[in-house]
């Protein structure tokens, strides 16, 4: 489908180009602000002929979505709990990132005087990130030392450390379609306004996770001065629990990165509504 769709926007554009060389016409040159679901850019545009103009340039958007924000777009919460038998529940809180955009080329052909049709090529810019940040120590089972006493270890949440899961496209080199009301770029006046709605194919999408880095022995904090001979006793006697606690927040974790992979599995198109604003610049006969 991919292929295909790319064949075919490569050929309406080296078609129009090909077209507008035999066109007596005062070729025109300008540029086009647009904001969309895509983010907010720019073009410059070459208008052919009557009909037919070439616009390249870029749009980008980039959002930062805190836990509640993320909570009403789901209507769930969003933070993730995972049990400890033996001491209080570790949580964190999950934030977004999520930056959109492309780098495109694409012609533009004007079929009626208030609609036309678009189709090109562009490199998408789209990333997404969800970032678990901890909201508690994470507790172990109290353990009695002789000599020592009883101690409560723990490793501090700001010792722990954040788990992210990444969200990006297969493909970056995407083909693009699209169907506008009103001209594409300045026709018969020196401005133009257009609302177009067209989508990128974008095929699959690939989710990376990885997991906090603080987990870990060193990092366990036993509340008193012990030297390191009763450091390392101690932290054999627990390392069966970071172990569990270990797999645990692999397994939650995981299980994330599933539910989203089934989420996203049939969005194969990025839908694109386009608003434009196009200026003529100058103009000039080949």
């Amino acid at each position: 489908m991919r292929k295909i769709l790319i064949f075919l926007s490569t050929f309406f554009l080296f078609n129009a180009i090909a077209f507008s060389q035999s066109t007596d016409f005062n070729h025109q040159i300008g540029i086009s602000l647009k904001a969309s679901t895509n983010g907010f850019g720019g073009d410059l545009y070459y208008r052919a002929t009557n009909k037919v103009a070439v616009k390249a340039g870029a749009e980008y958007l980039k959002l930062n979505l805190s836990s509640k924000t993320l909570n009403r777009f789901v209507d769930e919460d969003v933070n993730i709990t995972i049990s400890n038998p033996r001491g209080n529940d570790l949580v964190f809180n999950s934030d977004g990132k999520v930056k959109t955009g492309a780098v495109s080329i694409a012609v533009g052909y004007q079929v009626f005087k208030a609609m036309y049709v678009t189709a090109g090529v562009g490199k998408y810019l789209f990333d997404s990130e969800v970032i678990g940040t901890p909201l508690t120590d994470l507790t172990f089972e109290k353990q009695d030392i002789p000599g020592i006493g009883t101690i409560n270890p723990k490793i501090l949440k700001e010792d722990l450390g954040i788990f992210n899961i990444t969200v990006k496209p297969s493909n970056t080199i995407v083909p693009y379609i699209g169907v506008g009301l009103s001209s594409f770029v300045p026709r018969n006046k020196s401005v133009s306004f257009a609302l177009e709605l067209g989508a990128y194919y974008v095929g699959s999408y690939v989710v990376n996770a990885n997991i906090p880095t603080g987990v870990k022995s060193e990092n366990i904090d036993y509340g008193i001065s012990i030297t390191q001979e009763q450091r390392e006793l101690i932290s054999g006697l627990i390392s069966s629990e970071l172990n569990t606690i270990t797999a645990d927040i692999n397994k939650e974790i995981n299980s994330t990165v599933n539910d989203i992979n089934k989420s996203i599995e049939p969005y194969k198109f990025y839908p694109v509504l386009k608003l434009t604003i196009g200026f003529k610049a100058f103009e000039f006969k080949k």
